[in-house]
Formats: structure tokens, C-alpha cells, sequence
């Protein structure tokens, strides 16, 4: 993984990390990480 200069993960790398991680949740914990990499998404 890499960080920004800004404190932050490279976007890829969180990209990543959310599917990784949706593909072990359960569905309600999936669905707020869809929320939270879709919030991060809109920053761009």
C-alpha cells in the first residue's frame, strides 16, 4: 500500500482494499464500505 503526502491511501490502493474487503463482510458492514469508498470517489 501507499500513502499520500496528504496522510491519506493512494486511491488505487484503497480501491482495493474495499473490494478486498466486501468480498469477506457481511452485507450490512459491505454496504457501508460501498457508502464510504463511493464518498471518496465523489472527492476526486
Amino acid at each position: 500500500m501507499k500513502w499520500e503526502s496528504n496522510g491519506e491511501l493512494a486511491h488505487r490502493d484503497l480501491s482495493e482494499l474495499v473490494r478486498r474487503l466486501l468480498d469477506v463482510e457481511s452485507s450490512n458492514h459491505g454496504n457501508e464500505l460501498s457508502r464510504l469508498g463511493t464518498k471518496y470517489d465523489d472527492k476526486d
